[in-house]
C-alpha cells in the first residue's frame, strides 16, 4: 500500500506541536528557575529585562544536555521558533544568535563545551 505524501499543512501542524512541547518542557528542564517571560522572552529570575536565555539558563540547559550539543541546539532551535512567533518585530538574525549560537563549540575540540558549570 502506498503512503500518501505529507501535506505542507500537516507538516506545519506537527511542527507547531513539537514547538509547543519544547516550550512546555522548559520549566522542568530549568528547575523552574531562569525561565522566560513570554512574549518578551526576558528572564523571570534575573534583575531587569535580561534577555533570555540568560547565562544561568544556558548553564542549566548545557548541564541538562551534557555533551550532546546537537540535541541542545535542536531544542533551543524549537524555542527560537516560538520566540520568532512571539516577537515578529525583532531581527531574526539577532534572535538566532541569542538562542542558538552559544551552543556551538568555540574551540573546535570534540570534548569542548562553551559554558562552565554553576557548581
Amino acid at each position: 500500500m502506498r503512503e500518501r505524501p505529507i501535506t505542507y499543512r500537516a507538516a506545519m501542524a506537527a511542527e507547531a506541536v513539537r514547538i509547543g512541547r519544547a516550550v512546555d518542557a522548559l520549566p522542568a528542564r530549568l528547575d523552574d528557575q531562569h525561565t522566560p517571560l513570554r512574549p518578551a522572552w526576558t528572564c523571570g529570575t534575573c534583575d531587569g529585562d535580561a534577555p533570555w536565555p540568560c547565562p544561568p539558563a544556558r548553564v542549566r540547559l548545557a548541564e541538562r544536555y551534557g555533551r550532546d550539543r546537537v540535541s541542545l541546539s535542536m531544542y533551543v532551535g524549537a524555542l527560537l521558533t516560538a520566540a520568532l512567533d512571539d516577537r515578529p518585530q525583532d531581527d531574526p538574525g539577532e534572535l538566532t544568535t541569542r538562542f542558538v549560537a552559544w551552543t556551538r563549540c568555540v574551540c573546535g575540540a570534540t570534548a569542548c563545551f562553551p559554558v562552565t558549570s554553576l557548581r
